[in-house]
């Protein structure tokens, strides 16, 4: 069974249900458990004994989301009870957990929030510094194709993490941990199609973890 952490604010986001969607379309009878984020505590976690947990995109800046609300599944995080993939704003929820720097990727214009910030968006390219064969990259080639929407990204890596994945728009395409199960990506795995299948295997990787 798969715990899915809906890190959206009033379920004003589509990260939660594209996670979900894309996990039965590879095994139709997995288990996904959604649950808001200010619902997650390691009782919680404990009483559920999920085989792995999944932290989906945000929908809002993170200074729109209380300590409180967050308190729980940062706890959970830091512990990594289970294997944990940070999809998006999941991984940006890894490093604000160990107090890694996550801010805008640029401002082009004046604005509030994500209003007038620069968005990767689309299918890009994202190298692989990590050897093939190796965790949720197994079997991929050293460049892969992957979808990107976020305005967001980690600045910096946040103590005993290691980048595993970049590319010229972000640094730190992908992160983990050096010795708790603990994956980040920024991009979101889980929007592949048949000309881009590399995040299907991604997830399908982390499945077997």
């Amino acid at each position: 069974m798969i715990l899915l952490v809906d890190n959206t604010i009033e379920g004003q986001g589509s990260s939660p249900r594209e996670i979900r969607s894309a996990l039965q379309q590879i095994e139709p009878d997995l288990r996904v458990v959604t649950e808001p984020l200010h619902n997650i505590t390691p009782e919680f976690v404990k009483l559920i004994s999920p085989s792995h947990i999944i932290l989906s995109g945000q929908s809002h800046p993170w200074d729109r989301y209380s300590a409180e609300s967050l308190a729980g599944v940062f706890y959970v995080i830091r512990s990594a009870p289970k294997p944990i993939l940070g999809v998006c704003g999941g991984q940006q929820q890894i490093a604000l957990a160990f107090k890694g720097p996550v801010g805008l990727i640029e401002r082009l214009t004046p604005g509030e929030g994500y209003e007038g910030a620069f968005r990767e968006r689309g299918f890009c390219n994202v190298d692989l510094n990590s050897p093939t064969g190796n965790g949720i990259f197994d079997g991929l080639p050293q460049t892969i194709t992957v979808w990107e929407s976020h305005c967001d990204e980690v600045k910096s890596l946040p103590p005993d993490f290691i980048c595993t994945a970049t590319n010229q728009v972000s640094e730190i395409q992908a992160m983990q941990h050096a010795t708790l199960p603990l994956f980040g990506v920024q991009f979101h795995p889980e929007l592949f199609d048949l000309e881009h299948p590399d995040g299907r295997i991604i997830l399908e990787n982390f499945l077997k973890l």
